[in-house]
């Protein structure tokens, strides 16, 4: 009888043991919480051992970790959406490397190179691609057919554009809304080697001089230079303030909103801009910004990213999570789908998303949302984009940008300074940051290699 008695109970604890659920926490911005509760939902229906709870990680992404830690408490198991500073948590050992879940998962190889590498350090991934945003220019499609003008490829060339930029300002209309910061990502279109603000990923420096910075500059000055063509160019503050009209208000009219009503063919915008764009009371389409034939196909595309944390206590659930959020095919249709019921506005689809993937699964959905045609087809070709958000992996970028290119670069603006006397000069200064930057980094990621096994093995119990 005592024996029967134990194995029951033996048999009682495994039973248990298998069929228990495993609960994983996810850190969300509070005001994406109940969203993500319906997404979590969707996972258990795939996976009901696996618990999906939540918390918000206020004020931000790395200032949450901190205090977590500061206050000696767990950190999440997934860390969901986070477009902050990535070498911080990496240096401070808290992100796990997930390679090892990647290796032979069918999936990842829909996910482009550019991408699935975007946030590696010395071959390790420490997180993975959630959701992008295209910068690329609105094209009024209305303004275009009454200028008589035939609605240009996607794959349009800087001629075609510089042409309907001309043929589109007139006494009533003008060719684009702004350039601002035009010359900086156009940097990563015009030269097959670098990007945002002409760094160089492959060698991890800017290159000014020989990169798309020069030729990007060179562009942007031909276009303001034509009278009227560039709408913001048109205001003058110092004259408003004086009670005077300026030339924009002498256009365009006193209280004039000139792009949304319609009076300018282009707007340089994101897809970031969403909520605001989709109120437009006229017909658009997203377009990439304009390529050199030479060079081909080269689109900015910004990147959100997730991750799971070096604490978590069980990682193969974690990451079943984090690749529902980021490339399972069955994920990121579920957050279409979550997103495409919120309905429709204006004929647009009021929220949606541009995936990391292209899944023929999800390509395949994305294709039905009621979204801007452009966006579609730059979801096709995803292979050819270039990544411009370079501040969130770059170790001293912020300092080596905004303290040394930056004023420079609104010096060349303003036409104090020549771009090609000073590119030589602004680099140098730019990379030494940059080195100074990577070597202190680097440090402190070879302790955070050394010491992840120990953690493991704390969170393990080994």
């Amino acid at each position: 009888m005592r024996k029967s008695f134990l194995v029951l109970m033996i048999l009682l604890v495994v039973s248990v043991s298998i069929f228990a659920k495993v609960t994983i926490t996810a850190a969300v911005w509070s005001w994406d919480l109940e969203k993500y509760k319906k997404i979590a939902a969707e996972f258990t229906k795939l996976y009901p051992d696996i618990e999906v709870q939540f918390v918000v990680n206020e004020p931000d992404v790395n200032g949450f970790l901190t205090a977590q830690v500061s206050a000696k408490k767990p950190l999440p198991d997934v860390i969901v959406q986070s477009w902050e500073a990535l070498p911080y948590p990496v240096s401070q050992g808290w992100i796990y490397p997930v390679d090892e879940f990647l290796k032979n998962d069918p999936d990842i190889k829909y996910v482009p190179k550019a991408l699935k590498e975007a946030f590696m350090y010395n071959n390790k991934t420490y997180a993975l691609p959630e959701r992008l945003h295209f910068q690329g220019i609105y094209l009024n499609l209305d303004l275009l057919k009454k200028l008589n003008l035939t609605k240009p490829p996607y794959e349009w060339s800087v001629d075609m554009f510089k042409t309907y930029l001309r043929r589109s300002t007139t006494r009533e209309y003008s060719g684009i809304n702004h350039l601002w910061d035009f010359d900086n990502v156009m940097a990563a279109v015009l030269n097959k080697n670098t990007t945002f603000w002409s760094f160089n990923p492959s060698k991890w420096e800017f290159d000014l001089v020989n990169g798309g910075w020069l030729p990007a500059i060179k562009l942007q000055k031909e276009l303001k230079s034509i009278p009227g063509l560039v709408s913001d160019d048109l205001k003058n503050d110092e004259l408003r303030n004086k009670g005077q009209m300026d030339d924009y208000q002498k256009k365009f009219g006193k209280d004039a909103d000139a792009f949304r009503e319609s009076k300018v063919l282009m707007g340089l915008h994101g897809t970031w801009d969403w909520s605001w764009i989709r109120t437009l009371p006229w017909n658009f389409d997203f377009y990439p910004l304009p390529l050199d034939p030479k060079i081909g196909l080269r689109f900015p595309v910004h990147v959100n990213y997730a991750f799971m944390t070096s604490t978590t206590k069980y990682p193969k659930e974690a990451f079943l999570f984090l690749k529902f959020l980021t490339y399972d095919p069955r994920g990121v249709v579920a957050r279409l789908r979550i997103d495409n019921a919120n309905g429709v506005e204006n004929g647009w689809n009021i929220d949606w998303f541009i995936p990391a993937t292209m899944h023929p699964d999800v390509i395949k959905y994305f294709d039905t949302l009621k979204i801007p045609d452009g966006v579609k087809w730059l979801l096709k070709k995803l292979d050819k984009a270039v990544r411009v958000d370079m501040w969130k992996t770059v170790p001293g970028w912020d300092q080596a940008t905004w303290d040394v290119i930056f004023p420079i670069s609104e010096k060349v603006r303003k036409g104090e300074v020549q771009p090609e006397v000073v590119a030589a000069e602004t680099q140098e200064k730019a990379n030494k940051i940059i080195k100074e930057a990577w070597a202190e980094f680097s440090k402190k990621l070879a302790e955070v290699e050394k010491k992840f096994p120990e953690i493991r093995k704390q969170v393990e119990g080994k």
